[in-house]
């Protein structure tokens, strides 16, 4: 009895000596486990679109590669917003959301001079949006986000924005007379719709559909990929094709959630964000045929001319006209623009 009693002891012993061990790397500052940061990433379009691939994509890599330590949420469809782009744009300004993807469209709400993007017919072909966005015109917008409270990180696209409507096909200016179109709550949009002698009218994008579906507006304009992921065909019965306007998207973090980041952490947000929109262009660009051809199924698509085009073009000089000062005209030659 006494033998057996002296073994349970000894193992007493062992046990506690082993317990011991192993609460001792904590002790010491031994790993220990590290909860999970969560930033929230803000973006306008719905889970079909390719700027939710991007989001995806982007979100993928900087998860594998700080090893789970950011988690990124990725809320689509103004869902932090209320359906408010503009409002969308302010809270990554103020962080309250850590990322961002908005078209530059929307960061004129900020600086008008973001407008030198999307002037009308300024990049006619993916080619030229290239070339800008990857060279002086690319780097003067990312100078202009810093100066505007976000930490730009990479480029990517809507593409070219179309019109849409249910009047009738648009193939010259005539076309658009007291037409209702929907246009991004921008001034440049209004001026050129108003001298192109349409009715603009400017509501949040959340709104278009049911407007478009009770007769509010006759017509609205976006890339094909918003008019395919939106379901427009189901409410308008025309799509004109006339690449006027070059939509490029501006991945961003709030300045506050740049700065918790070590060197290291920003150098894979920075390259998670290029690998990630460089893969969203890809994809915008490979849907763009795809998203035409079931377009073609199901409204009437006409081609504008190149003829017609430089009418139209003619048309909205008086709004570059109107525009040099505000943008300046250093800014618009960095994009090729000729007086």
């Amino acid at each position: 009895m006494k033998r057996i009693l002296a073994l349970l002891m000894v193992l007493v012993m062992v046990v506690g000596v082993f317990a011991g061990c192993s609460s001792k790397p904590a002790e010491e500052g031994g790993a220990e486990e590290v909860e999970a940061v969560h930033l929230k990433m803000n973006l306008t379009t719905n889970e079909n679109s390719t700027w939710f691939l991007g989001a995806s994509k982007f979100k993928e890599i900087v998860e594998e590669k700080t090893d789970g330590k950011y988690i990124i949420d990725i809320f689509p469809s103004e869902q932090l917003s209320g359906g408010n782009q503009v409002k969308g744009l302010e809270m990554v300004q103020t962080s309250t959301t850590d990322l961002d993807i908005h078209s530059t469209i929307i960061y004129t709400i900020m600086d008008p001079k973001f407008t030198v993007v999307n002037m009308p017919w300024m990049i006619p072909t993916y080619e030229e949006a290239d070339a800008a966005m990857a060279g002086e015109g690319g780097q003067a917008i990312f100078e202009l986000a810093k100066e505007n409270g976000v930490v730009p990180l990479a480029f990517g696209e809507s593409g070219y924005r179309q019109i849409t409507n249910s009047v009738r096909p648009i193939t010259e200016a005539a076309d658009l007379d007291a037409i209702k179109l929907r246009v991004p709550g921008i001034k440049m949009f209004v001026d050129l719709f108003d001298v192109l002698g349409a009715n603009p009218t400017t509501m949040d994008f959340a709104e278009v559909f049911t407007s478009l579906q009770q007769g509010t507006i006759d017509g609205q304009e976006n890339p094909l990929d918003i008019i395919k992921s939106s379901k427009l065909e189901e409410v308008q019965e025309y799509l004109s094709l006339w690449n006027y306007v070059y939509d490029a998207l501006l991945m961003s973090a709030s300045t506050k959630t740049w700065e918790r980041l070590t060197d290291e952490e920003k150098v894979i947000f920075q390259e998670a964000a290029t690998e990630a929109m460089n893969y969203q262009k890809e994809q915008n660009r490979a849907k763009d045929e795809e998203n035409l051809a079931y377009l073609k199924e199901n409204m009437e698509v006409v081609e504008v001319t190149p003829e017609k085009i430089a009418e139209f073009k003619k048309l909205a000089k008086p709004v570059y006209e109107s525009y040099e000062e505000i943008i300046g005209m250093e800014l618009l030659e960095t994009f090729g623009y000729e007086k």
